[in-house]
């Protein structure tokens, strides 16, 4: 059972990992120092990957990784949150970068670490301005079709190293046709090695997760190659690889520059922020613990200015490494920070063995790291919860892939908003309490929702009401929704009603829902909320499950 603790004062409200020092043990540490070696261990050989995604040099994905580590330790308030490169942010990267770097690498090199250190300074004025709520702006079709077609746009962007050709195009579409026009050029060693790292890749994750199946291909991929001389044989390798520390640089910008580079921060701060947020939110939920929305744009924004000046490319949530930290029992940001410190370790002595690596590899860690994001299974629930939210799912998906990343985010904003504008108005919100009516009891709306219990430990509600669960206070059993005027039911306010139950779970109260039409029921049978609320919560009115309770807790209003 979780212990509450006290609200941080002072400094600590600013830097909450200040309180990493108060939680300090040798058993502590040594716990959690396993759990980096295994993170570290997912960690170099996808930011390496990652790196040559954004168009920097690998080992800048390295020099990412261990700034908005620390920084996200100090600043960010989630316990198993891991910062650092990740596909979605590197290849919106390259797609804003690109275009102004004029073929320099040197300036696309600055151009990249400004757009880190823009990333961090938006974060920052979203914390002024307590921005924590833009989360709501996107809805799951939007943000499940966004997902799947940045995805691909990754997925596209490798293809060229797995076959060996140098593709011209830069859209997801032109690059897949280009590459079949071009299959004559294929080099056949190069082909072999990317489909074996890949195969070897999925028969690994098949087979445990928890094996760092991206670090054994690429230790077997160094070995073969050196003892093999791929190089020699025209598969095109990685290369020397500098060794040593990044050095904190200004990147050697202009004005216009910043203003040119502006949409593609401010558009990759939303990205970056909703999807951390989720993300975080589902493990504190998981150990019973609480992030601050807001914080956690101090958290991304330290972390990517931090990446900036070590001559980076913006950070993000990795997906991937959060799920190693959370699944070999990581407990606090000591993971994080001890993780900086091995990647240091690795950055002073191991970079020269990565120069046999064949780029072919790197393809396959990060194809095979995009699949996972492919959810197949959330379009089958669009659809099946209620076919408009699908296809809108897909046209965002096209929309991406049609006219890029950046874009796309702006397109799904735009859905999103005209989703939420639509839901706000049509409200329905109201607590019920029982009243006398033509010789019978009546349920209807109160205005007061900070007190109102209709029976000692129950709440009757109708449709949404976000301060429900925080004013329900201790000892409540019960909430009984009242679904009457629900006519329409997505996949959105399904997922709402998961986490209305899990909540109401976690204080030890039950989840009801009375007067539920024909269609709603089907949809709640659909969803499997039927089956998660059991059909015997499910009553014809409001009255036959305000009986049912007092049978059930022995309650009855004094």
């Amino acid at each position: 059972m979780q212990t509450s603790q006290p609200a941080p004062t002072g400094i600590a409200r600013f830097i909450p990992g200040l309180a990493l020092i108060k939680s300090f043990s040798p058993a502590l540490l040594s716990t959690e120092f396993v759990v980096a070696i295994t993170v570290v261990a997912v960690l170099v050989p996808s930011a390496m990957a990652y790196g040559d995604l954004a168009g920097v040099t690998p080992v800048a994905g390295l020099y990412v990784a261990l700034g908005a580590m620390v920084m996200y330790a100090l600043f960010g308030t989630s316990k198993q949150v891991i910062m650092g490169p990740e596909a979605t942010a590197a290849i919106m990267t390259a797609t804003a970068v690109a275009p102004l770097a004029g073929g320099d690498a040197a300036r696309y090199a600055a151009l990249a670490a400004l757009l880190a250190i823009l990333v961090g300074v938006v974060s920052l004025l979203a914390r002024v301005a307590k921005l924590g709520f833009i989360t709501d702006l996107l809805s799951k079709p939007v943000l499940v079709g966004y997902i799947f077609g940045a995805t691909l746009i990754v997925i596209g962007s490798q293809l060229g190293k797995m076959f060996g050709i140098k593709l011209e195009s830069d859209k997801f579409f032109q690059q897949v046709g280009e590459l079949i026009s071009r299959l004559d050029e294929a080099h056949l060693l190069t082909v072999a090695i990317g489909v074996v790292c890949m195969a070897a890749l999925l028969i690994m994750r098949r087979v445990s997760r928890k094996l760092p199946g991206a670090l054994i291909v690429v230790v077997v991929a160094v070995i073969a190659s050196y003892v093999l001389g791929w190089e020699a044989k025209g598969v095109a390798v990685v290369g020397p690889v500098p060794a040593g520390l990044p050095k904190i640089t200004v990147p050697a910008v202009t004005v216009q520059d910043i203003f040119a580079l502006l949409p593609a921060a401010l558009a990759l701060t939303i990205l970056i922020y909703a999807d951390e947020i989720l993300t975080s939110r589902v493990f504190a939920a998981k150990h019973g613990q609480k992030v601050d929305a807001n914080q956690e744009f101090v958290g991304i924004g330290a972390a990517n200015i931090a990446a900036g000046f070590l001559t980076g490319f913006p950070a993000a949530l990795s997906a991937s490494r959060t799920t190693v930290c959370d699944q070999m029992g990581g407990k606090t940001q000591w993971v994080g920070l001890i993780a900086a410190a091995l990647t240091i370790i690795f950055l002073l002595f191991l970079t020269p063995l990565l120069a046999p690596l064949p780029t072919a590899a790197l393809g396959a860690i990060i194809i095979v790291a995009s699949l996972g994001l492919i959810d197949i299974a959330a379009f089958r629930f669009l659809r099946q919860v209620r076919p408009a939210e699908f296809w809108l799912a897909v046209i965002t998906a096209f929309g991406v892939l049609v006219v890029g990343v950046l874009a796309g985010i702006l397109v799904a904003v735009v859905l999103s908003l005209i989703i939420l504008l639509y839901r706000m108005a049509r409200p329905h919100d109201a607590l019920l309490d029982d009243v006398n009516a033509a010789g019978g009891t009546v349920y209807r709306g109160v205005t007061d929702k900070a007190t109102v219990t209709t029976e000692p430990g129950l709440i009757v509600y109708r449709f949404d009401a976000p301060a429900l669960i925080a004013n329900a206070g201790a000892g409540l059993k019960c909430v009984i929704l009242d679904a009457e005027p629900i006519s329409d039911f997505d996949s959105t306010a399904a997922e709402a009603l998961e986490t209305l139950d899990a909540d109401l779970e976690r204080l030890g109260a039950d989840l009801w829902i009375a007067r539920a039409n024909a269609p709603l029921r089907q949809l709640l049978t659909a969803t499997g909320l039927t089956t998660r609320l059991g059909a015997e919560h499910i009553f014809p009115s409001v009255r036959a499950a305000v009986v049912a309770y007092q049978a059930q807790f022995g309650t009855a209003r004094q």
